[in-house]
């Protein structure tokens, strides 16, 4: 029997711990509103994407990515301020509410834009593109 501890995240209802390797879904009732299946009060993204059942995460550019920013006719000139532009940092990934994942890792802390962002894991979609979603967000398959 699992006890719950103060400050400690409880196990997710099957009581199964998320590990390396294991599949993974949406929690359904965490990521999206009632209009959607879940129980959210206020969409975790937009309204949109909650009613087409997507659940938007992020993950950080690689440095191909942003070498290929820099190169492109965007990244020339400045921004309304006056400035220099600086480049992106993550990208947004697209989850669709069935789609399932493999974890690769259970916890881990990412920088998303410029900070860290605690509570995260890191998963790989069936379709081979690695992205971080908050442990929150996820149950066993």
């Amino acid at each position: 029997m699992y006890i719950q501890n103060e400050g400690i995240n409880p196990l997710p209802e099957n009581g199964a711990k998320m590990r390396k390797g294991m599949t993974a879904k949406l929690n359904i009732n965490e990521c999206f509103t009632p209009s959607a299946g879940g129980q959210r009060e206020f969409p975790a993204g937009t309204r949109t994407d909650d009613e087409r059942g997507v659940f938007s995460t992020y993950r950080p550019l690689t440095e191909r990515e942003v070498r290929e920013w820099n190169e492109s006719p965007a990244s020339k000139g400045m921004n309304s301020a006056g400035e220099t532009k600086l480049p992106p940092t993550c990208v947004s990934v697209e989850v669709h509410s069935t789609d399932t994942f493999t974890i690769l890792r259970a916890r881990c802390t990412v920088w998303l834009g410029y900070r860290k962002t605690g509570g995260m894991m890191e998963v790989r979609l069936r379709s081979g593109e690695t992205t971080y979603i908050k442990r929150d967000m996820v149950i066993p398959a």
